[in-house]
């Protein structure tokens, strides 16, 4: 087929104009359930087929869940076009914060080993460093610290200058200059920071050609509705160094304005951008015309002067539908009666249709196609409203998932574990307290727990935290603690406890948001911080996932709105819809950012709540509703002696096909409930891949429930390595470092936070300074030894994308390119850098981990480069040693292979143990595995990885191969 037959064959008429355009700033306004991400992808892949370069083209998706829908869509694509799906991986598709870090690291290499900070990892970095940045309490510890780094965070995002704070409030501005200096002398940054950043680079530059940002020419951004100032000073600023920017999005859709979001970026893109084109996708193939005709009269209604003119229709009514608005004596009668429409529409049959209208398949309802949102889930008194919904799903037997569980020390695993820790918090407790804790919660929760063995733990861990006061700060990891608190528990005696390895998992998750911060736990002072911060912010800013959604049950989802942000549901009950509630009081900002500076943020409502904001979150509510939707209220709620009204929502919201009874009638045959295949469940990355080829159950522990690893001795060496490595390819291209040289790029990047520096680095040198010379020994040698390195083009952190049965599993490895100038680039070696030597006896090591990522991108670069990949390598840094992997056409074959088999265990859920010797020794979940040796569902044999020491069984299977365990 030609491009244009593909472009008609696949893409609407009002699609295709969108991608055939070529404008240098195009707008494509997009309604809900309209094809955005269709017509995004197409665009990108129309441009790659017209021989513009991957490498020219970045794309910004909100969240990187939606990058890798992106990506998905983008392969499907290239497809079409007879183009290598590993294109993807020379473009940048992903979040807009994780582009600037990025590109600040291709800048300054120094910035590859920075942490970034989400909300709770901001608040700890500010607890550990409290007292370092002249922090003066008002109102209470913790009010003091959240208040902080908002403000720090709605700096950043609004784009005010620091210096503009001191005009207003001298003691807030030394603080946020304080923070400033201690992120970047201690390499870290949060989200914000790591995007303003890349603002001040992107203004350095005058000329694009001989930049670093000399590749890009095509920007695409997603959700444009949903950008904030300082992203879209980023855009603005990349964008007019480039041929185009293609905004995508939907103003009526804008609903996080109450985190910083401006919508007035898309209301006013053409008044702020010349040569602007505007596409509209006014075709909603989501949902019935009842339904888009009530959503489109409900917005014109409430937003006719704050949104841009559309007139949205619908594609087909398709096979069922209902419409309705309902109105509830009580709350229990509310909740009773949208059980009962469930459970009487399971197996309705529900038919997919193909885009061109033709029917694609058949199948009945099943309980993952309901959703019931609420405007918010906890009240101000700290109450679940979800409560009467899940008890009337939960006495029709209905499975159902809710993000109203409580906070995970609400719930007895973790709230066991904290029990135990708060033994600690001071030396005063005894065997006495131990055994009360032990008796009282420990056996309930873990009834195969080992007393003599907790003791013990206690007992080590009481020294460790509150031993005498040194000049030289010791190590301790709290989430060693945690691994041995699970041993001595016997966690892997209720292996099938889904529940228990969900919370300690996320409980896991946590203890590494701490390290990440506080490096050590070495005091009394800093674990009774690490307790505070459990006890007062952990409690409810982290999520606890619905145990459905881990084990991907077949479940009614019961959520808020902003959560399904994104997704459709064939059928949606909007509940709760009463006065007060939905929509919310007004509120303004009030944080400490001085009122002044904040005016144009408070003048569009930013980071408040007004009803046209609720509107919007209103009008996305219902768009979620593919055929059925029902909106509900009621008059009487728990608690409350006054009834509640309707919302003005829905006083005056009408539609012919609108009903207002409750009858349960039937709107087709019904047939075997069948669940719809969603994409996210669909492994993504690479490293968490490998893991199921040594055993599925430590990928099961690591990557579903969230488990990690303890902190190793001279953990981050290999990271700090590599961007020392990076560093000196990037200073010097085309020649060699002389020692010296080499020398001041060691002590200006190296970092390990996890080591301390010895107070006497002279006289008494530790392991930090020793590690120091290491990398300084390392390095020399290998710009020694390794010159001709210096003389090519090299590429860091190369990504790969491997498509394997509709996933797309992403990588990194680095690439060094023979260029010439005449021809281009003559030949590639992929090689893997390993901050390890090559072991003595090289045909009994385990090369198989890292064979499979040589052979990956050396297909990736084959396609992507057009070059043939000569050789791969692995280069062992401590003895700068390269091994050979062998990249035929036969190996590679066989690593595909090995991770289509792995992919395909992932997505049915084969997740055995696969105990043996040499797999269990070196296992970072031991504490937490019973070591069995379990069969898998799955009996096809994956191939044999080609390595350096020959053809090799994976992992996973070795114990078949060696006769038993």
């Amino acid at each position: 087929m030609t491009t244009e037959e593909i472009l008609r064959t696949n893409l609407t008429d009002e699609q295709y104009n969108a991608v055939v355009d070529e404008s240098k700033h195009i707008l494509c306004l997009a309604c809900a359930g309209s094809g955005k991400s269709r017509t995004l992808a197409y665009k990108i892949a129309y441009l790659v087929s017209k021989g513009e370069s991957p490498e020219s083209i970045v794309a910004f998706t909100f969240t990187e869940k939606a990058a890798e829908s992106i990506k998905r869509r983008v392969a499907e694509a290239l497809h079409k076009f007879g183009l290598p799906e590993n294109y993807i991986g020379a473009m940048f598709i992903g979040t807009l914060d994780s582009f600037c870090q990025k590109l600040i690291g291709n800048i300054d290499a120094r910035y590859r080993q920075f942490d970034i900070l989400d909300q709770n990892g901001l608040i700890l970095f500010v607890m550990s460093r409290f007292y370092q940045l002249e922090i003066q309490s008002n109102g209470g510890y913790f009010k003091t610290i959240n208040e902080l780094t908002k403000a720090w965070q709605t700096l950043n995002n609004e784009n005010i200058p620091l210096s503009d704070i001191a005009k207003h409030d001298t003691v807030l501005y030394t603080q946020l200059s304080n923070l400033a200096s201690k992120l970047l002398n201690d390499g870290y940054m949060d989200f914000s920071y790591a995007i303003r950043l890349a603002v001040d680079e992107l203004k350095k530059i005058s000329l694009k050609g001989g930049s670093y940002i000399e590749k890009y020419k095509y920007l695409f951004v997603d959700e444009y509705q949903d950008i904030n100032p300082i992203q879209e000073e980023f855009i603005k600023t990349f964008a007019n160094h480039l041929d185009m920017l293609f905004v995508v999005g939907d103003d009526d859709q804008a609903i996080y304005g109450w985190r910083g979001a401006n919508v007035q970026n898309i209301l006013t893109f053409k008044d702020r951008y010349n040569d602007v084109s505007i596409h509209k996708l006014l075709i909603n193939f989501r949902s019935t015309k009842a339904i888009v005709e009530t959503a489109n009269s409900f917005v014109q209604a409430n937003l006719n002067y704050e949104r841009l003119p559309k007139d949205i229709s619908s594609n087909s009514d398709r096979n069922i539908q209902d419409l309705r608005k309902l109105w509830f004596t009580t709350r229990d009668e509310e909740a009773q009666w949208i059980a009962n429409r469930i459970k009487s529409l399971i197996g309705t049959t529900y038919i997919e249709y193909n885009p061109d209208g033709t029917e694609k398949s058949r199948r009945g309802l099943t309980y993952s196609d309901f959703a019931i949102l609420l405007r918010s889930i906890h009240n101000s008194y700290g109450e679940n409203r979800d409560v009467q919904f899940v008890n009337a799903l939960q006495a029709l037997s209905i499975p159902c998932k809710t993000t109203g569980e409580g906070g995970i020390f609400d719930r007895p695993y973790a709230q066991c574990i904290l029990s135990i820790m708060e033994l600690l918090r001071d030396s005063t407790n005894d065997r006495t307290a131990a055994e009360r804790i032990f008796n009282e919660q420990v056996l309930p929760n873990f009834p195969q727990a080992d007393k003599v063995k907790y003791l013990q733990v206690l007992q080590h861990w009481q020294q460790e935290i509150h031993a005498p006061c040194e000049s030289v700060r010791r190590k301790v990891y709290p989430q060693q603690f945690l691994h041995d608190l699970l041993d001595a528990l016997m966690l892997r005696a209720i292996e099938n406890n889904e529940i228990a390895l969900r919370d300690l998992g996320l409980f896991s998750k946590i203890i590494l948001d701490v390290e990440q911060t506080y490096v050590s736990i070495d005091s009394p002072r800093r674990y009774r911080e690490m307790l505070n911060f459990l006890s007062n912010i952990a409690q409810n800013s982290y999520e606890l996932e619905p145990i459905d959604y881990i084990t991907k049950d077949d479940a009614v989802n019961i959520s808020t709105i902003h959560k399904v942000k994104g997704l459709e549901f064939p059928v949606v009950f909007v509940a709760d819809l009463v006065s007060q509630r939905f929509p919310g009081r007004n509120e303004t900002y009030n944080g400490l950012i001085p009122q002044p500076l904040m005016m144009n943020a408070i003048s569009r409502g930013a980071y408040g709540c007004r009803v046209q904001d609720e509107a919007r979150l209103f009008y996305t509510a219902i768009t979620r509703a593919e055929r059925i939707l029902y909106m509900s209220g009621s008059t009487s709620h728990p608690g409350l002696k006054r009834g509640k009204r309707r919302s003005q929502f829905i006083i005056n919201l009408n539609h012919p096909n609108m009903r207002e009874d409750l009858t349960f009638d039937e709107l087709a045959e019904k047939m075997e409930p069948t669940p719809r295949f969603a994409d996210s469940e669909l492994p993504t990355d690479y490293s968490s891949v490998k893991k199921y080829l040594k055993c599925p159950y430590s990928y099961k522990l690591s990557t579903i429930y969230g488990y990690n690893a303890a902190v190793p001795e001279l953990f981050g060496f290999g990271k700090t390595s590599h961007t020392i490595l990076e560093r000196l390819h990037q200073k010097f291209k085309d020649r060699t470092p002389t020692a010296d040289e080499v020398e001041e790029i060691v002590e200006s990047t190296f970092m390990l936070k996890h080591v301390f520096p010895s107070n006497d680095p002279v006289n008494r040198p530790g392991s930090y300074e020793r590690a120091k010379q290491l990398v300084q020994r390392i390095m020399t040698e290998y710009s020694y030894r390794y010159a001709s390195d210096f003389g090519r083009l090299r590429q860091d952190e190369a990504r790969f994308e491997i498509s394997v049965k509709d996933a797309l599993i992403t990588g990194a490895i680095d690439l060094l390119l023979l260029e010439d100038p005449k021809r281009g680039i003559i030949t590639a070696d992929v090689i893997d850098f390993k901050s390890m030597e090559t072991p003595e006896d090289v045909a009994s090591y385990d090369w198989r981990d890292m064979s499979v990522q040589v052979q990956l991108y050396s297909k990736a670069a084959k396609e992507v480069l057009g070059e043939n990949v000569e050789t791969g390598y692995i280069h062992t840094l401590k003895d700068n040693q390269r091994t050979a992997v062998p990249v035929d056409n036969q190996s590679v074959n066989n690593a595909i292979g090995v991770i289509e088999w792995a992919v395909k265990g992932i997505l049915i859920g084969d997740f055995p143990m696969r105990a043996c010797p040499q797999n269990c020794v070196s296992c970072d979940f031991k504490a937490m595995c019973a070591q069995k040796l379990q069969a898998f569902k799955n009996t096809e044999t994956p191939p044999q990885i080609n390595t350096p020491a020959g053809l090799k069984t994976i992992a996973a299977l070795d114990i078949e191969s060696e006769g038993g365990y």
